[in-house]
């Protein structure tokens, strides 16, 4: 058995042992630690986590400082080569006469090896520089694992997220090797120009711009140049930003790297990811598109109009028990239920549409019940959690998170271009409260072809290796010894071409092997315990409950809390508006149209600012406040005097823009709360923030229905009053854990 505080000291670089993290200083604090927490108080517990940050952020300046200075060494050396290269290519071009150039053909194919030789050694500085990183990438993950184990604070998410959006941030030169890869560019090119060069087949320069990657032959030709480009990639791997942090994406980030290994490193189908967030954003607009007429839908069919409220929420209701059939059936097939959605979704479209003509209000519940079967957005972040790559994963939810917005946006928009259309199919009637159903059966039917014509299937023929047979087998095969001094190209190269700590640690905490074959461990902490074991999905309903901790509680009634007064505010709006300020079908729709397109804009001020500079937990108790207050500024206080369409617009716009401000923050803080255990499987982070949404608007529209049945004058009171206390008991409940949410 190997500690891994005895693993790093064995693996340092001579000369460069002072600069790397101080791991067995950081264990020592983090025992003392471990002492005071159990005994300690709510500051007390800041106290410590503020003074092992700081330690932490000594220790990172301290090798990032060191990183910086071995770069700009190394692009000293390679200027200086740069320079000789030109003299070299000056004088060569004065050859006039034969006997000239024989001489100078004689030296140049004395000086290209020269020069080529030159440029190889600072690869192999490079690449020892690249070791330098990833260890001290490594020992990082595995001392904020262990602080969050024996203190019993949850530091680590927060402190990675805090010091990579900070726009003076030192941890950015760790995850993001912008100048080691500017280096590896100009070697490359060298190394191809002087090959060629000295084998008389020059004839103009090599531009590597004009390829997305290193050219094939120069990394198949140059040994160093393959095996800092491995280095490279395992290590934008190890470090990838969308690994450790996704402000304000409702996705949640896997927190180990299966996912990497899995799809292999291939690009995601281009087709399967578009027609996904295609789903995601006709499915907002069905939700949407029928709240502006749904109230006159029931008139129509001679219900009261507060039915709107079961009409809307039917849908949520019916996704509640859908979202478990889809979470469980991704596991074997993505295509089979998409087209099996898509069925759903326009059989029940039709049959709200034929509702009219059937006059027949239970027709209209079953065909909405239907479109909620149909909901696949479990499916939809399954695929693009699961098989998006790394590189590719934070742009993904991004498109996920604006097709949410934009449909959310489109559908009442789309509803007041119907106010005007009166005709018949067949004898059933189109028209404003049933040319939705109409619209949305067609857009699903195409829905339908697409996803049979274009969507791929993704490999799934991929097995998790176990984690003791599998890091056996690998590992007993690989025959290359680690040279304490990598001084030269033949040390270095058999080392840095294979993982400094092998495939089977496909996160920097799970166990590794050295070459003896012996396991790397966290120091005597369940050393003989794979964390992927530990880590496995949750299975039942039991363990699920067992994960929950105090924090991830409190997030996901934020969620529902925010959730439920979204729904109210949104779904009860066409029935208020009429009543109190005689609004149109189409100004209503105007109105949530413009009130859904605030989302983008805010999310990216979440993202750019708020969330660079206040604590998640910080915002997400403002936002809740800001919240209580728009509520509490929406309830009409004087019945005998006139309701004025500028304080429900207002409060609306209040109410809406902190929920937005709230979701975006929520789920950021719940991804980092989470354990790996929920960020896989059918229990996963999205699959219960799903459930908690879907359940909130399923009793919001409940409760519309409930309270309409006062009379449309006391549905406002009715419904924002007791959304007013939901909202100040769940800040009361989020405050008492305030400072657990790390």
């Amino acid at each position: 058995m190997v500690h891994f505080g005895q693993y790093i000291l064995a693996n340092r670089v001579p000369g460069w042992e002072e600069y790397y993290i101080g791991y067995k200083i950081l264990k020592k604090r983090i025992k003392q630690y471990a002492i005071r927490a159990a005994t300690a108080s709510d500051d007390e517990r800041d106290e410590i986590i503020h003074a092992f940050s700081r330690l932490l952020d000594s220790q990172i300046e301290k090798m990032v400082l060191f990183l910086i200075e071995k770069q700009g060494l190394l692009a000293g050396r390679l200027q200086s080569l740069r320079e000789r290269r030109e003299i070299f290519q000056e004088g060569e071009s004065y050859a006039d006469d034969t006997e000239q150039a024989v001489t100078e053909s004689s030296e140049e194919f004395d000086t290209i090896p020269h020069l080529m030789s030159d440029y190889r050694q600072v690869g192999v500085e490079l690449l020892q520089l690249l070791n330098f990183v990833e260890l001290n990438a490594v020992g990082l993950h595995k001392i904020l694992k262990k602080f969050d184990k024996r203190v019993g604070f949850r530091l680590g998410a927060h402190y990675i997220a805090s010091r990579s959006n900070h726009p003076y941030s030192q941890l950015q030169h760790v995850f993001r090797q912008v100048g080691i890869k500017a280096m590896v560019a100009t070697i490359s090119r060298n190394l191809a120009e002087l090959r060629t060069l000295g084998l008389n087949t020059y004839s103009s320069t090599i531009s590597l711009y004009h390829e997305a990657e290193l050219p094939r032959a120069v990394v198949e030709q140059e040994p160093i140049i393959q095996a800092i480009e491995t280095a490279t990639d395992r290590l934008t791997q190890k470090l990838s930003f969308a690994a450790f942090v996704a402000h304000e994406l409702l996705l949640p980030v896997p927190k180990d790297e299966i996912h990497d290994l899995l799809i292999k490193h291939e690009d995601a189908h281009f087709m399967s990811i578009q027609l996904n967030l295609l789903n995601t954003f006709v499915y907002m607009v069905n939700y949407y598109i029928v709240v502006p007429s749904s109230d006159e839908y029931a008139t129509l069919l001679n219900a009261p109009a507060s039915l709107c409220g079961v009409i809307i929420g039917s849908m949520p209701l019916a996704a509640l028990v859908s979202a478990f059939v889809y979470s469980w059936w991704s596991n074997f097939s993505y295509k089979s239920p998409l087209l099996l959605s898509s069925l759903i979704l326009m059989a029940g479209n039709f049959m709200y549409a034929l509702a009219l003509y059937f006059n027949s209000v239970w027709l209209l519940l079953i065909g909405r019940f239907l479109c909620g079967l149909g909901g696949a957005r479990a499916i939809n972040r399954r695929y693009i959690s699961d098989h998006v790559p790394v590189k590719e994963l934070t742009s993904a939810s991004a498109a996920f998170v604006s097709a949410s917005a934009l449909g959310m946006a489109a559908g009442p928009a789309l509803a007041g271009f119907f106010n005007n259309i009166d005709f018949q199919i067949f004898g059933a009637p189109v028209n404003f409260v049933t040319a939705p159903g109409w619209l949305m059966g067609v857009a699903w039917g195409l829905y339908f072809i697409l996803i049979l014509l274009f969507f791929k299937e993704p490999n799934r023929d991929h097995v998790i290796p176990d984690s003791k047979q599998g890091s056996k087998s690998k590992h007993s095969s690989r025959s290359s010894s680690r040279s304490k001094s990598l001084g030269t190209i033949d040390d270095i190269i058999p080392t840095m071409s294979t993982p400094l700590l092998y495939e089977n640690s496909l996160h920097p905490l799970h166990l590794e092997q050295n070459k003896e074959g012996d396991v790397i461990s966290d120091d005597g902490d369940d050393s003989t315990i794979s964390d992927y074991n530990d880590d496995k999905a949750v299975g039942n309903f039991a363990e699920l409950m067992k994960e929950l901790t105090l924090p991830i509680k409190i997030l996901l009634t934020v969620y529902f809390m925010l959730k439920f007064t979204s729904e109210i505010l949104i779904s009860e709006s066409s029935i208020l508006t009429g009543f109190y300020f005689n609004w149109s079908t189409p100004q209503v729709g105007l109105f949530l149209g413009l009130l859904g397109l605030t989302v983008l804009p805010i999310s990216a001020v979440v993202g750019n600012y708020i969330s660079n500079i206040y604590e998640d937990r910080l915002v997400v108790v403002v936002s809740q406040v800001i919240m209580g207050v728009g509520v509490a500024s929406i309830v009409c206080f004087c019945p005998w005097l006139p309701y004025t369409s500028y304080q429900y617009v207002a409060a609306a716009i209040v109410i809406f823009v902190s929920t937005n401000v709230l979701e975006g923050v929520n789920m950021s803080l719940l991804s980092k709360v989470m354990s790996p255990r929920l960020s896989r499987g059918v229990f996963n982070c999205g699959f219960l923030s799903t459930e908690a949404g879907t359940l909130a608007r399923t009793m919001a529209d409940g409760l519309i229905t409930v309270t309409g049945w006062a009379g449309e004058k006391n549905l406002l009171n009715y419904s924002m009053i007791p959304t007013f206390l939901i909202v100040v008991v769940t800040t009361i409940y989020t405050w008492i854990g305030y400072f657990s949410l790390y």
